[in-house]
């Protein structure tokens, strides 16, 4: 359904869809099933044995990291900075550095139909506009940076993340 839908957006705008997926460029270093499955108690989130193991990797690197404002470094990131980095080493693609921005500049994506990888946005300052921005993994769970605890891993019905959300997102390009 997924694909057929992005399918169905390029062919609206005129672009043509890429016969090779951006993903398989990605150099990884394959987990069987039981490092995925020590990797995800570790992080705290239901096993998933197709999950991205750059990404995995990639977390386990960053969880922890604090948070500050306008930061894009293990040293300290804010939510954008977190995601960019993310988006740039995992899947070899620039989006902007602001929440809003990046929002902007999606396909939306309703929440029952998110897969790892895809955008989430919440408007933590009340009212509707964007003003913090996720990366979804599976089950609900989603990474981010939070401003109290930095780098960490969150889920969707959490009731502050819940009565916040906004919409989910892909970014294309």
């Amino acid at each position: 359904m997924r694909f057929t839908l992005l399918i169905l957006f390029w062919s609206i705008v005129g672009s043509a869809i890429g016969q090779t997926d951006s993903l398989a460029n990605i150099k990884s270093t394959h987990l069987d099933s039981t490092g995925i499955k020590k990797i995800c108690t570790k992080l705290q989130i239901p096993n998933n044995l197709e999950a991205n193991n750059d990404l995995l990797h990639f977390i386990v690197d960053w969880i922890g990291t604090p948070y500050c404002y306008g930061g894009e470094t293990k040293k300290c990131t804010d939510c954008s900075g977190f995601t960019t980095n993310l988006y740039l080493t995992i899947y070899k693609k620039y989006i902007p550095r602001s929440s809003r921005e990046i929002f902007n500049n999606c396909l939306p994506i309703s929440k029952h139909a998110l897969y790892e990888g895809d955008l989430v946005f919440f408007a933590t300052s009340g009212g509707s506009t964007i003003s913090h921005v996720g990366v979804y993994l599976w089950d609900d769970f989603f990474v981010h940076s939070s401003t109290s605890q930095g780098v960490i891993i969150s889920n969707l019905k959490q009731g502050y993340y819940r009565k916040t959300y906004v919409s989910g997102g892909a970014w294309l390009d």
